[in-house]
């Protein structure tokens, strides 16, 4: 699935979808964040005080952003995901999900490289994301997409997998 001017061209069996920018703090988002740690919820058994740590002024820009997936025919929202800008240099990207019935679909693909692509747009060189090695689904794709496991302190107790990806390779004598 390839992005044209914030949009997915359609795979077979997915919707057309495009990408919106800005949702920290849209009913739209707050929406999906519920559906999305109802989800966790019971996968996971977490703790619903969880979700009261999400700070939306930490993907807001200039220190993130949260982006809602959205389908193009109907403005259903299917997915989203969040970028946090940890150091210069290095993002976070912070809970992506798509609703169950639209998985399996090349969403999620398209989803992490607009992610990817926001990273840069903030200054991000590397990008780290933290997982729940329960949460299958997303380990096969972000190992399928280049990610490769690091070592990374982590106060989430629910994470226990962190990978990371080089999004921009280093200039030959620059810092790293």
């Amino acid at each position: 699935m390839e992005a044209t001017a914030g949009r997915a061209r359609r795979a077979p069996g997915a919707p057309p979808v495009r990408v919106l920018e800005g949702q920290a703090g849209s009913d739209a988002a707050a929406h999906a964040m519920r559906a999305y740690l109802a989800e966790l919820s019971d996968r996971l058994d977490i703790d619903p005080s969880f979700a009261d740590a999400a700070d939306p002024a930490e993907v807001t820009p200039p220190r993130g952003d949260f982006m809602l997936l959205s389908e193009v025919g109907t403005g259903a929202v299917v997915g989203f995901g969040a970028v946090h800008v940890l150091e210069p240099g290095v993002v976070e990207i912070r809970r992506m999900w798509l609703k169950p019935d639209v998985r399996g679909r090349g969403l999620g693909r398209f989803l992490l490289r607009s992610l990817e692509n926001r990273a840069r747009s903030l200054g991000g060189q590397r990008v780290l994301l933290g997982v729940n090695e329960s949460l299958v689904e997303a380990c096969g794709l972000y190992r399928a997409s280049g990610y490769e496991p690091v070592e990374r302190d982590e106060d989430n107790p629910y994470v226990t997998h962190v990978f990371g990806k080089q999004l921009v390779e280093p200039r030959p004598g620059a810092p790293t």
